[in-house]
Formats: C-alpha cells, sequence, structure tokens
C-alpha cells in the first residue's frame, strides 16, 4: 500500500487525501512527487503542469531585461519632466499646458457629453389642453406661432454679401414643411399655409362645433397676431369639459455653428463660404456703428440696458437688467480677466461671460415669473429662461445686442420634449478680415444662438425646434406678449404637452458637446 508522503501512514494508492493527517497527496503519485528526481520543467499532475506559475521568477532571456530598460528610461523622463515642472517657469506652463489638453481630450472623449445629430427630420406633435373648471360656459383666445424659416441669418434669406455685389447664399438651419392642426376628436384637419397668406376671422375655418381658427395679419386687437405670424384658436367650453388642440409638425433640421474656435465640432456645418468666428477674426465695439443689420440691431436692442419687463403694473421687473449693481460688478470682474487685445473686443467679452455663467450658476428649477439676470446671479441658480437673462443682461452692461430665441427642446434620441428659451447676438468681423474676404462691411457680421445651459456656444442643434425669434419692440413688449399666447376666464387650465411622432431620420451622424468646466 502507498503511504502518505507528509505522515508516513499507509494510504489508498487512488486517493487524493490522506485518511490519517487529512492533506491532499495525489494519492501515490503524490509520494513521487515530492521525493522523487525533478523533473525539468516540472511534471504534469492532473493535466496542470507543476513548478513554479508561468512567468514567476523564470528569466526569458535578454528581452525581458531591454522591456525593463525601456521601463527605466520612461521612469526617468517622467521624473525629469516632474523636476523641470516644479523649478522652472518655462518648462511648468508648458507641461501644465500638455497636461490641460491630455485632460480635455480625455473629458471630451469620455466625459458627460450631450450628443446631438447632424442632421434630422422628424414629426413632432403639440397638444394644447383646456378645461373649464366652472358652472358656467367660458371662451378662449389662444395664438400658435407659425414658424418662420430659420437660417444663419436668423429668419433673413439674404447672408453675406461680396463687394462685387453677389450675395452669399444662406444655410438653412430649421424648415417646417407642413403644420396641420385639428381638435382632438374633431373631424377637420386643415393644413396651415407657411408663406404670407392670411385668413381673416369673417372667414375661420371650424374644427368642431365649439372652437375655430384662422391666421390673421399681427395687429393690436384680438383678432389680430401679438408678434408675428400666428394662427388664432378660439372657441367656447362647456362647464367641466375639456378640448384639446392638436398640432403636428414636420420638420427638416440641420446642425450649425458660427465658431470657429478650436473646439467648435467639426461635424456641424458651416456657411456656405466657410465663414466663422474666433478671436483671430472678431471685431470691435466701434464696428456696431456701421450702417446696415449690425447698426439696427445695436439701436434697437443693444443700447437698451434694461429689457422685457415681466410686472405690467407701475413696478418694474426686468427680466434683462445692465443697469444692476450685481451684474455691472460682475460684467467688470469678467472685463478685468481679459487680456489688453480683448478690451475692445465684443467677442471677447460675450464669450468670457457666456463661461462664467455657465460655470458659475447652477441649473436648477425656475421660477415663475422666471428670475431676471440679476437675481439668477445672485441666487447662483436658474434654468435656462434665468441663464440666458443672466448672460444678456451682462451683454446689455456693454450695449452688445443679445435677444430672445423661444421652442420646445427635446433629447438626443427625440425621446422627450420640454419648452426652451435661449439667445441670439449679432458679432461683427473684424474690419481688416472683411477686406481680404471681399465682404461689404454692412453684411459681415454674424447673429448667432447661445444655448448657456446647454453649452451650445454659437450653435444650433436641430433637437431645437424654433418657434419664434424675437423681433424689435418697445423695451421687450414682444416677449411679455409671446410668454402669455392664451386669453380666458380661469387660473391653471391650460397646459402643453409635445411628443415625437413616429421615428426621426438621423443623417450625418452626430457629434458630442461636451458638459465641461472652462474653455
Amino acid at each position: 500500500m502507498a503511504h502518505c508522503p507528509y505522515c508516513m501512514s499507509p494510504n489508498p494508492a487512488s486517493s487524493n487525501i490522506c485518511y490519517s493527517c487529512g492533506r491532499v497527496v495525489l494519492g501515490t503519485r503524490g509520494m513521487t512527487v515530492r521525493v522523487g528526481a525533478p523533473i525539468p520543467g516540472g511534471e504534469l499532475v492532473h493535466r496542470a503542469r507543476r513548478g513554479p506559475p508561468p512567468g514567476l521568477n523564470v528569466r526569458r532571456g535578454g528581452r525581458r531585461r531591454d522591456k525593463k530598460k525601456k521601463s527605466n528610461v520612461r521612469t526617468m523622463v517622467l521624473v525629469v519632466a516632474i523636476a523641470f515642472l516644479f523649478l522652472f517657469t518655462p518648462a511648468q506652463e508648458r507641461i501644465s499646458n500638455q497636461l490641460e489638453k491630455w485632460l480635455d481630450s480625455i473629458l471630451d472623449e469620455f466625459g458627460p457629453a450631450r450628443e446631438y445629430p447632424v442632421y434630422a427630420t422628424y414629426t413632432a406633435e403639440r397638444n394644447v389642453n383646456l378645461y373649464n373648471p366652472h358652472s358656467q360656459t367660458i371662451s378662449f383666445n389662444y395664438e400658435l406661432p407659425i414658424p418662420a424659416l430659420r437660417t444663419d441669418f436668423g429668419h433673413s434669406e439674404f447672408g453675406h454679401e461680396l463687394v462685387d455685389g453677389t450675395p452669399n447664399p444662406v444655410v438653412t438651419l430649421q424648415d417646417i414643411t407642413s403644420m396641420v392642426v385639428h381638435t382632438e376628436g374633431g373631424g377637420n384637419f386643415v393644413l396651415i399655409p407657411l408663406n404670407n397668406e392670411y385668413l381673416i376671422e369673417d372667414d375661420a375655418i371650424a374644427l368642431d362645433s365649439t372652437s375655430e381658427i384662422f391666421w390673421p395679419p399681427v395687429g393690436q386687437n384680438s383678432d389680430r397676431c401679438s408678434v408675428g405670424r400666428c394662427v388664432i384658436w378660439q372657441g367656447d367650453i362647456s362647464p367641466g369639459e375639456f378640448i384639446t388642440l392638436v398640432v403636428t409638425y414636420d420638420v427638416v433640421g440641420s446642425s450649425f455653428t458660427w465658431w470657429g474656435g478650436d473646439r467648435a465640432p467639426d461635424e456641424a456645418p458651416r456657411s456656405s463660404l466657410g465663414f466663422s468666428m474666433d478671436s483671430s477674426n472678431s471685431g470691435t465695439y466701434a464696428d456696431y456703428q456701421r450702417s446696415g443689420q449690425l447698426n439696427t440691431m445695436y439701436d434697437q436692442f443693444g443700447v437698451h440696458k434694461e429689457w422685457y419687463d415681466r410686472d405690467p403694473g407701475p413696478s418694474r421687473n426686468w427680466a434683462i437688467d445692465g443697469t444692476n449693481g450685481v451684474v455691472v460688478e460682475l460684467a467688470n470682474e469678467i472685463a478685468s480677466g481679459l487680456s489688453g487685445d480683448s478690451q475692445d473686443d465684443p467677442y471677447a467679452f460675450a464669450h468670457a461671460a457666456f463661461i462664467k455663467i455657465r460655470d458659475s450658476i447652477v441649473y436648477s428649477q425656475g421660477l415663475a415669473p422666471a428670475r431676471g439676470g440679476p437675481s439668477c446671479i445672485d441666487d447662483g441658480r436658474g434654468d435656462c429662461d434665468e441663464q440666458s437673462n443672466a448672460w444678456m443682461s451682462l451683454l446689455r452692461t456693454r450695449n452688445i445686442p443679445a435677444w430672445y430665441e423661444f421652442g420646445p427642446m427635446t433629447d438626443g434620441q427625440f425621446s422627450t420634449w420640454e419648452p426652451h428659451a435661449w439667445a441670439n447676438t449679432i458679432l461683427p468681423f473684424d474690419t481688416d478680415w472683411c477686406n481680404s474676404q471681399g465682404i461689404t462691411l454692412d453684411s459681415c457680421f454674424i447673429e448667432g444662438e447661445v444655448d448657456v445651459v446647454n453649452n451650445r456656444w454659437l450653435l444650433h442643434a436641430p433637437t431645437t425646434m424654433t418657434e419664434w425669434i424675437e423681433t424689435p419692440s418697445s423695451l421687450g413688449e414682444a416677449a411679455y406678449d409671446f410668454y402669455r399666447p392664451l386669453s380666458i376666464g380661469c387660473a391653471n387650465c391650460w397646459a402643453e404637452s409635445w411628443e415625437t411622432i413616429g421615428e426621426p431620420e438621423i443623417m450625418g451622424g452626430t457629434y458630442r458637446v461636451p458638459e465641461r468646466i472652462g474653455e
């Protein structure tokens, strides 16, 4: 009988365990393995090779020694780099800049970000729900905006003009190809004309037995649109009843960037001539005195430091306020951080103000009415409207024109929608740059979008559907009217919702906009 190699007690040859001491012995082969002559490379036992684990204390010739030498060289370089970083300022700056670039690249690739399609075609449905909680019939009047063609020059069909008189074609960012309305349960589906056709109240079209629609010109009366082309839906609601207007939009959208900076998304289209703005070709404050759109928007928006009073009474509650002490102090702080060459550059100030608001204001649920710019800055929090108010308040301290853009916003998958507001601004190109490109000075500017809460600097994405871009009015009265499209004899009896119908068609791929701090 075989014996245990540990306690030498008799043990069956086929047993893997010693019945006396309890150790694993691999039967009688355990004795052979432990007391027999060693076999080079170890002996195979139950399909496992005996001996040290692979790579443990095993030298495989010069190749391993070479690898260690490379590792030593790499370590030495790292030590020298760190020494230079702490001992020599020029090297410190160079290495710090390189490390910052590496970190930015990592954040861009793997950090939190929003993803946008380059091009998208989709169908969106809007539901306007009204309810009568009273015991008597009530009447209502609701203004539904008719979205105009959105280009890289706002709603204009004209862009840069060359000195030889050749117009540079605009780029279409959003085109509503169809807009159809009906009421829930009603059988009349009406295709809304998207051009400049009008239908007055006398010729209104019935949607059901209690409501009708028409699309009149802009005017001051209840039978006219308040701020731009619209459909007026009016009618009566019986006690305890609901009525719902259903609006279906077919939309073709494109991304677009007005920004020429290093971090502008390469995938986003630019102007038809490839023009975009960065610190190398931006103009000065004096350029707002050029004739044409620059001077017009300066006079109609820029010089008015207080804008959009949310309180219709005798008191003032400005959404945008470039005179408030909190705003002025922050604006001066931002300006003091600009280089000497950038002190006279509205682009540089607007960009620095964008970074300041984006990185210092926490996104939170907005108030009703929305916080004005000063309150948003003072509270350190705000939603899309409120952070836009803060950014535009800073710009008004420097007389930089800025105004609102409104519409619903969805995510990159077009799965959820919410109301949204963001900003527009107009910035001049440098005069010498305009001359070198052969562009007339009165058309040498950009009209770009700025969405602070979504980190979109001079960037349009097709996931925001433009309903209305603010037009000049007396101290922002048009914005006040746009926010109040419904006239009805009850409170808290109006709700709206949006959803995507079918699957959107995504073209040109997607790109990421990181949610990062700094720029």
